[in-house]
């Protein structure tokens, strides 16, 4: 039988704290669905990228890391706006899983209070604080370096797609509403 384990994340953009992940997934585990949350959101301060952009980043990360691609889903969802049947509708947009990776408090809450059975393990996160989305955009739109905290191939995927000037540009609108 097969083991499935799911991480999901904004992937804002996808992080070497995320690549860990999916490796320390798939020691555990025959697959690994990784759900884009968020996919509808894109082109805003928070959220940047679009779904396709970061479909992108983690499928050439992964290549570029050697894992094995067959035994990989990255799949795209929309948030769902009623958090009671979070679970319900994220099974119904997954195929089956057997353990969902979390360290957000909140996730593990909605996944328990909707099925008390479902396995939940805690990811191995090394150095959260710099190793997460916020921070690494605010390095890049501070113009400091934030490289080394993504793999090479996102580094690429961002620089091709204008990544950096689009941030900029979004703090710039974000922050001055008059500006719309």
């Amino acid at each position: 039988m097969t083991r499935r384990g799911l991480m999901l994340g904004r992937f804002q953009p996808l992080h070497k704290g995320h690549l860990a992940l999916t490796k320390q997934i798939l020691s555990e585990c025959d697959e690994l669905l990784i759900i884009i949350g968020s996919a509808q959101f894109n082109f805003i301060d928070k959220d940047p990228f679009s779904a396709g952009e970061r479909v992108l980043m983690i499928h050439e990360a992964l290549k570029e890391a050697g894992v094995d691609l067959s035994r990989c889903y990255i799949i795209p969802v929309a948030n769902d706006e009623n958090n009671a049947r979070w679970l319900a509708y994220i099974r119904s947009m997954v195929p089956p899983f057997d353990v969902l990776y979390s360290g957000n408090d909140f996730v593990k809450y909605l996944a328990r209070s909707q099925d008390s059975s479902i396995v939940i393990e805690d990811p191995m996160f090394a150095e959260i604080n710099e190793y997460n989305g916020t921070n690494i955009r605010r390095l890049m739109q501070e113009g400091k370096p934030w490289e080394h905290l993504v793999p090479p191939a996102v580094a690429k995927v961002i620089q091709q797609v204008g990544g950096i000037v689009r941030i900029n540009m979004l703090a710039r609108s974000d922050s001055n509403p008059q500006r719309w």
